[in-house]
């Protein structure tokens, strides 16, 4: 048997009269944390480098595509097989490079896609909008800069990020003098902002990056806690890490 069609029909029967308590209360609402859960435990499984780990999560979060189709189909609005003619269909017209005759350098592959975005969604009037508005900072301070560098908006050397990133560190300092903590806090912002603009530049990915940075830090501190606690009792909080 097909396997996704046997996804299905197992979801359908977890909905059914007879089927699972649990998975007859869920709504697309009360799906929404375990989506996101899925999605993080995703990017810990590629980061791992684990197949093992990788199909299963890849797995996990298919299956809340098919969870969310079968109580769509179940109010005769769409179902599994709509949502991938949908997605099978987007791809064919954003890839005219592929399948159709447009040219193949990258400058116009991008060009031609965002064209291709505003005929679908013609009520967006900007390159930014459409951009979730619940992604996590980080995350959107990199789309967004990638969306306005096709327009030349933010500085497009490495050079001409350092100076702003200096002036915003020495603007900091100075509210900081004044005990201002909302234009620290502005101020912060800015300078994380310019960081990751620096990252674009230098074709870093800043998640990717401060990801990175959390794990060595994790394994630092895990290093520190036996050394300094190797009964592995509660640590005091008077102790201080020696960075």
């Amino acid at each position: 048997m097909d396997q996704v069609k046997r996804l299905q029909k197992l979801m359908a029967r977890l909905r059914s009269k007879n089927g699972c308590p649990w998975d007859k209360k869920q709504t697309h609402q009360t799906l929404k944390p375990y989506l996101i859960e899925e999605a993080h435990e995703l990017l810990d499984a590629i980061d791992s480098k684990n197949p093992a780990d990788l199909r299963e999560e890849l797995g996990d979060l298919l299956l809340q595509v098919i969870f969310h189709s079968q109580l769509a189909g179940e109010k005769k609005r769409f179902n599994f097989n709509d949502v991938a003619e949908t997605i099978s269909n987007k791809l064919v017209r954003r890839h005219p490079h592929v399948f159709g005759k447009a040219s193949r350098k990258m400058d116009n592959i991008l060009k031609k896609w965002e064209e291709l975005k505003k005929e679908e969604k013609p009520e967006r009037q900007s390159a930014l909008d459409g951009l979730p508005k619940s992604l996590p900072a980080l995350l959107k301070a990199q789309r967004m800069q990638d969306k306005v560098s096709r327009h030349g908006f933010l500085p497009q050397s490495t050079q001409e990020t350092f100076k702003p990133i200096e002036d915003e560190w020495k603007q900091f300092q100075n509210a900081k003098k004044k005990k201002n903590r909302k234009e620290m806090e502005t101020h912060l912002g800015e300078m994380i902002f310019r960081l990751t603009w620096l990252a674009h530049l230098e074709k870093f990915n800043a998640e990717t990056a401060l990801s990175q940075t959390n794990r060595e830090f994790e394994k630092q501190f895990q290093k520190w806690e036996k050394q300094t606690n190797p009964k592995n009792k509660l640590i005091s909080s008077k102790k201080k890490i020696n960075s």
